[in-house]
């Protein structure tokens, strides 16, 4: 059975999709719980004119969302607090305060559950918070806690951290920049040494010094052969000669005395 996803669900589909389900899925679970509805010709085209409308929102709602975040990015917010000598505030500064103080100075009301990166505040000093205004638009602004002398203390070792970074980064590109041209140097300099006349009768003055020159095939092949010729000529003779040393088989050895004779009767 086909049926319209009027939500989300997993291993189906999403909200507004045509899927297919088994009949009874359908009848006993997703249409009695209004999760979906049947596909039928006029839910169709209903479900056609709520997704022109859908659009067309979207595109209402993104344009709103950009106008807000014009309004309120990179800006400043202060919240004058009483803190402990550790820098500990007596409280804390929540995602409600900062939504009602950017409805307090800017005339713009945000949810306090898009306020979810960086509250609650619980120490003096400059909080960057991110504000979700819509989807994939979003807003930064700088969250300034404290009394004025302790936020102008913070601001002033913000300056001074950020300007730090910047020269060591200034001072990185530079090495880099220098250790990309001295390769480049390098490298027209070696190829400059190799299309040089005196490179290649240096390294001809090494062919002539050393001399050598390689036999022909014809030449090498011959001496391996009469090589293995004279290998083969040594094993026969080993194997047919009997050793020098060993004595025949059907002879006394010559170190054995001979045997007594019997003495001769009287």
């Amino acid at each position: 059975m086909q049926v319209i996803l009027l939500e989300s669900l997993e291993g189906k589909g999403a909200a507004g999709e045509v899927v297919k389900v088994a009949d009874g899925y359908a009848r006993n679970y997703l249409l009695p719980k209004n999760m979906a509805i049947p596909a039928t010709d006029s839910n169709i085209k209903t479900l056609e004119h709520r997704r022109a409308k859908l659009a067309e929102r979207k595109a209402q709602d993104r344009e709103v969302a950009e106008g807000i975040k014009a309004k309120i990015d990179s800006h400043s917010i202060t919240f004058e607090a009483k803190s402990g000598e550790s820098g500990r505030l007596f409280g804390s500064i929540t995602s409600q305060d900062v939504a009602d103080a950017i409805h307090e100075h800017f005339g713009v009301f945000i949810d306090k559950r898009k306020i979810a990166d960086g509250t609650p505040i619980k120490n003096v000093g400059i909080h960057p918070v991110t504000i979700k205004i819509f989807q994939d638009i979003n807003a930064v602004m700088r969250i300034l806690v404290g009394t004025p002398e302790e936020i102008e203390a913070a601001e002033a070792a913000a300056k001074l951290a950020i300007e730090k970074a910047a020269a060591r980064a200034a001072a990185e590109a530079e090495a880099a920049a220098r250790a990309e041209e001295e390769a480049a140097a390098a490298a027209a300099a070696a190829d400059a040494e190799s299309d040089s006349p005196d490179y290649d009768e240096r390294f001809d003055s090494y062919d002539d010094e050393d001399g050598s020159e390689e036999a022909p095939a014809d030449d090498v092949a011959e001496e391996e052969a009469a090589a293995e010729e004279a290998l083969a000529e040594d094993v026969v003779s080993e194997t047919t000669e009997a050793p020098a040393d060993e004595a025949p088989a059907d002879e006394a050895p010559a170190d054995e005395a001979p045997a007594e004779e019997a003495p001769e009767e009287e």
